[in-house]
C-alpha cells in the first residue's frame, strides 16, 4: 500500500468561531446552537449574550456570511449604514411581510458588524 506524506503548516488552527469566523487560539466556549454545537471566541462571547449568539448563528446559517464580513468594505460609519438600511423600509411595497424585511435588514447589519443590541439602542 502506498502512503503519501502530508506536510502541514505550523500554527495552523482548525477551529473557527461560529459567529465571526476568526481562528480560535487559546480559550473558547462551546455552545448549543439550534440543532448543533458551535465554538465561540472570547470576543464574541463577551460581546453577545447566549440568546443573541443563537439568533446571529441562525440568521447567518440561513442567509450566509459571518459577523463583520462587510465591515472594512465601505468607509461609512455605523450611523450611515443604519440610515441606509432603514431606507429599505421606505423602498418596499406596503404589502411586503414586515417580519421578513426585519430579518433581512438584521442580516445586513450583522454583515456590517452591527450587533443586535446596537440596533435596539439606536446608537
Amino acid at each position: 500500500m502506498y502512503q503519501q506524506e502530508i506536510k502541514m503548516k505550523e500554527n495552523r488552527s482548525f477551529v473557527k468561531c461560529a459567529i465571526c469566523k476568526q481562528e480560535i487560539i487559546g480559550k473558547h466556549r462551546f455552545i448549543e446552537l439550534a440543532m448543533n454545537y458551535g465554538v465561540i471566541c472570547p470576543e464574541c462571547d463577551s460581546k453577545f449574550n447566549d440568546d443573541e449568539i443563537e439568533l446571529i448563528s441562525n440568521i447567518l446559517t440561513a442567509f450566509g456570511g459571518y459577523f463583520g464580513s462587510k465591515k472594512g468594505i465601505s468607509e461609512n460609519s455605523t450611523n450611515q449604514i443604519m440610515k441606509k438600511l432603514s431606507n429599505l423600509y421606505k423602498e418596499c411595497e406596503k404589502n411586503i411581510d414586515i417580519n421578513a424585511l426585519d430579518i433581512k435588514i438584521l442580516h445586513q447589519a450583522l454583515l456590517h458588524g452591527i450587533s443586535p443590541s446596537q440596533i435596539v439602542q439606536g446608537f
